[in-house]
């Protein structure tokens, strides 16, 4: 069956990718158009260091264009962004190349279980791994391994996948626009050009 490895483009992610790559694999990176820029700096240098090929999707128009369409901006109780940003978009392009039955590599470690449990199934056809839970890879296992690299991620683990997602919580969304203010203004665009669409509004401290 064909393997799937989704990079996020994070530390454990990529951690994922060296340890359980293999030739033939597709590793995967899904751009919702709103992460770090040194995020995509250190997807460069995984690739010039690794020799790992990584395919990068997009969304058609990005994270932007998503929100015109839905006329909604995601929340936590609608979490749409992760399913056509990421999910179906990889979904999408699998089918493209004739591929509807793979096995899905996930890189939720040992010390988030809760991920990994409430993780849904969405197709017969796909079957999901945690080969970091499996081998009970946690983040001081995976902040280890990178310290001794010689190169990061240059960014704070806070930033990780979309700057000011709903889902890092109010505190971290405070210490994010406390230290990085500029980070903001893209999302305040997305509320101001939503409201005029007559979409409604995303409460980023829920």
């Amino acid at each position: 069956m064909q393997r799937v490895i989704n990079f996020s483009g994070g530390r454990t992610s990529a951690y994922m990718t060296i340890h359980e790559y293999k030739e033939g694999d597709l590793v995967l990176f899904c751009d919702t158009s709103r992460e770090h820029p040194k995020t995509y700096k250190f997807i460069n240098d995984f690739e010039a260091n690794e020799n790992i090929p990584i395919i990068r999707l997009q969304y058609e128009g990005g994270f932007r264009n998503l929100l015109e369409k839905t006329k909604q901006i995601p929340n936590n109780f609608k979490r749409f962004c992760t399913v056509e940003l990421k999910i179906k978009t990889a979904r999408r392009y699998l089918r493209s190349l004739g591929i509807t039955q793979y096995e899905n590599l996930i890189g939720f470690r040992y010390d988030e279980p809760l991920r990994v449990k409430r993780r849904k199934k969405m197709w017969k056809t796909v079957t999901d791994a945690f080969p970091l839970y499996e081998k009970q890879i946690d983040k001081a296992i995976v902040n280890d391994y990178w310290s001794k690299k010689s190169y990061n991620l240059e960014v704070p683990s806070i930033l990780g996948n979309c700057t000011l997602c709903f889902m890092k919580g109010k505190n971290a969304i405070i210490n994010i626009l406390a230290n990085y203010p500029e980070l903001a203004d893209e999302w305040i665009l997305d509320e101001k050009r939503n409201k005029e669409i007559g979409g409604g509004i995303h409460i980023l401290m829920t």
